[in-house]
């Protein structure tokens, strides 16, 4: 399996220190060198302890940077989606790999080219099944994300800690 990262799922994972969740995937995590810009070298400019984190994941070889080609079919994209999110969607498709990405647009963007999207809490639940991560920790970490910046509806966040408990 191949993951595609965009820069709120990394910023976000390593805001609530689960930044070794990655390793824990059985996937290869690969960013767009524009998501990598974004989160790192502006995240560093900024002071953003998260952009150590994910510095660090990249130096460690555990995700891997793409650099992306202009591709036509993804320009038109431009006015609606950011260019990290652009390169995202243009590796999942290119690659067969999964979309990780929280903004609805670039979602259902996705969606429509035949990419399989999720998002942030996805990795979180494949982490909480592999039994590596707790439910209880794992409604904490989302909780903190929540605290940190990190949006969803209220009826979203209960549908979540629905399936927590399910699994």
């Amino acid at each position: 399996m191949i993951f595609i990262l965009d820069s709120t799922p990394l910023i976000y994972i390593c805001k609530v220190s689960l930044d070794w969740i990655f390793q824990e995937l059985d996937a290869d995590c690969i960013m767009p060198d524009a998501v990598y810009e974004e989160v790192v070298i502006k995240g560093k400019q900024m002071g953003n302890a998260d952009a150590l984190a994910v510095e660090k994941l990249v130096k460690n070889g555990i995700i891997s940077v793409q650099k992306i080609e202009n591709n036509s079919m993804f320009i038109q994209l431009s006015l609606e989606l950011h260019r990290g999110e652009i390169g995202v969607l243009s590796l999942a498709k290119s690659m067969g790999g999964v979309a990780i990405i929280d903004d609805d647009i670039a979602r259902t963007t996705g969606e429509i080219l035949g990419v399989e999207v999720h998002g942030t809490i996805y990795l979180i639940f494949l982490i909480v099944k592999k039994g590596k991560l707790s439910k209880e920790d794992a409604k904490v970490r989302i909780n903190r994300m929540i605290t940190d910046g990190f949006w969803m509806g209220h009826k979203q966040y209960l549908t979540i800690l629905d399936l927590l408990d399910k699994i």
